[in-house]
């Protein structure tokens, strides 16, 4: 029995490693002036933030096509092997809602197993990167899901933006947070809940404070440094991203610390500016 790992491109994963490690991407949808785009696909990350400023409407996204989805589990069953497809947050989007619906079209549904990551960008990649890694030991579906669910509901996601105001757009955070984080001119540092939802976590006064408070909880709450792949991604803020790698390393030793951009999907409702960091700590988030 073998397994292939799926994902769609809000995973954020580096295209060079999902390549090393099999793991098929599934482009989603981004709408940028009334024209759609395929992400990975015909729009990447350096033109899309090079443009923000600059778009009619802020840009709006969609779960991936039903038959990119069909054509990828289709691949991989004919290959002989078992889907396990992880998917944007539930309580961000509507993706796994999708790929239930697609796992019934398959030819052998039986053998598509579908997982709700409740998380999103880098932090859910590397729920497929360890699922990967687990797949290859596997005995059985259920083992590995066991192991999966497991990996997810320890992962933790946490990051600062420069302001609320696309996460308000779009609906994610209510317009009374974004107003009285504009009103004190703080810098939210936010999180997502066991429920794959953000919630604000903290406010501090400036960005470097917010870069410092992110690797201050990372260090209050990650299990086992020594053994874990810590991810970072940003939006278009490639030096506050060395600067909290180089922190995380001065206070701790890592296995290994992986840095990324954050996509155009969740580009565009967190903006410019954003930073994420992804660990494991102990149950739940």
């Amino acid at each position: 029995m073998a397994f292939s790992i799926v994902v769609d491109s809000s995973s954020d994963l580096p295209e060079e490693l999902s390549s090393k490690l099999g793991i098929l991407t599934v482009p989603m949808p981004v709408y940028i002036n009334n024209t759609a785009f395929r992400e990975g696909v015909d729009l990447f990350p350096d033109e899309f933030y090079a443009g923000f400023g600059h778009y009619t409407d802020l840009p709006k996204t969609s779960q991936p096509n039903p038959n990119d989805l069909l054509d990828v589990y289709e691949k991989v069953l004919a290959e002989g092997n078992e889907v396990v497809a992880i998917h944007l947050s539930s309580g961000l989007s509507s993706t796994c809602q999708t790929a239930l619906m697609v796992k019934d079209m398959c030819s052998a549904p039986e053998k598509v197993h579908i997982i709700d990551s409740l998380g999103a960008s880098l932090g859910f990649g590397l729920q497929a990167l360890y699922a990967s890694e687990m797949a290859k030991e596997a005995v059985s579906w259920s083992d590995l899901e066991e192991k999966i669910l497991d990996i997810r509901n320890r992962m933790h996601y946490i990051f600062t933006l420069d302001t609320l105001e696309y996460l308000v757009k779009g609906g994610r955070v209510s317009k009374t947070a974004g107003f009285i984080a504009g009103l004190l001119d703080v810098k939210p540092i936010l999180h997502i809940n066991a429920e794959g939802k953000i919630d604000i976590f903290n406010k501090v006064r400036s960005r470097k404070t917010a870069l410092r408070k992110l690797v201050s909880i990372l260090e209050e709450s990650i299990i086992q440094p020594e053994d874990q792949i810590i991810g970072i991604s940003h939006a278009v803020c490639p030096e506050d991203a060395a600067f909290v790698a180089e922190e995380i390393q001065s206070r701790m030793q890592v296995k290994q610390i992986i840095i990324g951009n954050i996509g155009c999907v969740i580009g565009s409702h967190v903006g410019p500016g954003t930073l994420s960091l992804f660990y494991l700590a102990g149950s739940g988030k």
